[in-house]
């Protein structure tokens, strides 16, 4: 793969071809003239600039032929040398700002035809994991880092990114928070994510929020400014290890389950909306024909806790959250019937 020339190769080329012109015609003035190092450099460097003040000869003879034919080509020379130092500098200072305005014109365009889509604040090692996992899930996605190195990893992974403070409310604003189905705040500090959860929250109340902490004192904080989750990497990669090492196989078949390898068992939660069919329906009166075969986990009823593994005459009502397992036909169709109104 090539690498990218850098920026300021052509600035590089420039100086090196107008020092390199002004060694030539001091050498050459130096050999045709018969002058001093400091008169062929005099000579040289006024021939570049075209300012032709006065012209240095040995003895007060006129030019050579010789001289005055080198003279011509280190005046079409240094014009051509100049223009291409002057056109150099101008692009290095206009040439970052224009991609920058086109690539920002370009995002705010993306982000304007984005609705229900996820929120990632940060995007280090945590942000970048979370979203891997959300684009293998083919979720909608835009990505909020200050920091260039960051910005320009996430660009590269073909993420909609901008580069901005998440603190900043008018940046999340700028990301589409209001059109935002949920964020992930996953900033170096805990300061930081308590701040984003709390702007998060006023500006939208009814947003899905999860929020990073690094402490155990953190956590009860982030609740508390408004986080409906609060993780804390190290505690999870801690139960996780453990969990690893205590009930592995257990584990690989939570990971197949969850991350979709096995097309023909997939977890999902449904919620059931105002209107649905399935609104006052027992279990066991749902999971017939097409459902048939179909596993409810879990109800999560509105203001309370869940209900594992209910039981066939467990009745189902608008605003219940399932947990569903089954195939991906039965999904799409359970689905269907939830949000039917």
């Amino acid at each position: 793969m090539q690498s990218k020339r850098s920026p300021y190769w052509h600035l590089r080329t420039a100086l090196i071809l107008l020092v390199l012109l002004i060694f030539i015609g001091t050498i050459g003035y130096m050999l045709i003239q018969n002058t001093s190092f400091l008169d062929s450099l005099y000579m040289t460097i006024i021939t570049i600039s075209s300012v032709g003040y006065r012209e240095v000869t040995r003895g007060g003879r006129a030019p050579s032929s010789m001289c005055q034919v080198f003279t011509i080509f280190i005046i079409l020379s240094g014009l051509s040398v100049v223009v291409y130092v002057t056109t150099s500098v101008v692009e290095m200072l206009l040439e970052g700002r224009v991609l920058d305005l086109m690539g920002r014109r370009r995002v705010l365009k993306e982000l304007k035809s984005l609705s229900g889509h996820y929120l990632i604040c940060g995007y280090g090692r945590v942000g970048r994991q979370v979203a891997i996992e959300c684009k293998t899930r083919a979720t909608s996605l835009a990505v909020i880092e200050k920091e260039t190195h960051a910005y320009e990893l996430c660009l590269d992974d073909g993420f909609i990114a901008i580069r901005g403070d998440a603190t900043d409310e008018s940046v999340l604003r700028e990301a589409g928070i209001e059109r935002a189905k949920g964020i992930v705040t996953a900033l170096s500090t805990d300061a930081d994510n308590l701040y984003v959860v709390m702007t998060a929250r006023i500006i939208r109340p009814d947003i899905f929020i999860v929020g990073r902490c690094n402490s155990d004192e953190t956590e009860s904080k982030l609740y508390r400014a408004g986080a409906d989750r609060a993780i804390s990497p190290h505690n999870v990669g801690g139960r996780r290890m453990a969990a690893l090492l205590l009930k592995p196989l257990v584990c690989d078949f939570l990971d197949t389950i969850t991350h979709g390898e096995l097309v023909e068992l997939i977890l999902e939660d449904i919620h059931i909306s105002k209107g649905s069919p399935l609104g006052g329906r027992s279990i066991r009166d749902t999971l017939i024909d097409e459902l048939k075969g179909l596993a409810i986990l879990g109800v999560k009823k509105p203001k309370r806790e869940f209900v594992v593994n209910p039981s066939g005459s467990t009745i189902l009502h608008e605003g219940d959250i399932l947990i569903v397992q089954g195939s991906s036909s039965q999904i799409q169709y359970m689905k269907r019937l939830a949000r039917h109104v």
